[in-house]
């Protein structure tokens, strides 16, 4: 099977909700040597498919969450692979949560799994997250990366103060930024370094920022 058709195979049964057909693609990803990276690639391309699928009217709520669930048993799936296709590598640590004055953590749970998929360090601090206590974990942790997110247009203002404090505190931490309430140019507006759309591009994205 080529690893076009595979992948393909990985991105189907995310966006069908296919538990059976997910692990028959992983059956023959291992046989073909396929990088985690480029699993999770090919997952998050099937993540975003349903997405779409959910902003046309085409699925479901209900659907979409259990495309949701396949994409995270893939994930889970995908760690097993790290420590054989990363060995001696140093994991970059990431500290990523949802910013003060938002509770909305779907989006984050999937960048969180996505990035620890791709073989980084990523410690999730939770939603809901007071100002001082991104800049507290990304010091305490050693971040080479920091993530926020909201859904919610009412927290881009902490997040842009979360941004404005660890320029201070973490000048040499990049900080990308990813949620419903955001496009690129907010993104620049606040003082971001990146942006990420969706699971599809925050890897490219990080690793951008990390120059990987």
């Amino acid at each position: 099977m080529s690893e076009e058709t595979l992948i393909d195979q990985l991105s189907e049964a995310v966006r069908g909700f296919d538990g059976q057909g997910l692990d028959a693609a992983f059956a023959e990803a291992k046989k073909c040597g396929l990088s985690p990276y480029e699993i999770t690639k090919a997952l998050t391309a099937g993540l975003e498919a349903a997405r779409m699928e959910l902003k046309s009217h085409a699925t479901a709520i209900p659907e979409f969450l259990l495309s949701v669930d396949i994409m995270n048993y893939g994930l889970q799936r995908a760690y097993a692979l790290i420590p054989a296709d990363n060995a001696g590598a140093e994991p970059k640590n990431v500290v990523i949560g949802v910013v003060e004055g938002d509770v909305h953590d779907l989006g984050k749970n999937i960048i969180a799994g996505v990035l620890k998929a791709c073989g980084y360090n990523v410690i999730d601090i939770g939603r809901n997250v007071e100002i001082a206590s991104f800049v507290e974990q990304a010091k305490t942790n050693d971040a080479s990366l920091l993530a926020l997110s909201c859904m919610m247009s009412t927290a881009i203002a902490n997040m842009r103060s979360i941004i404005t404090w660890s320029r201070r505190f973490l000048p040499d931490v990049p900080i990308i930024v990813g949620g419903a309430a955001l496009d690129e140019s907010v993104a620049a507006s606040i003082g971001a370094d990146g942006y990420a759309e969706s699971a599809v591009t925050a890897p490219d994205e990080a690793q951008r920022l990390l120059g990987v």
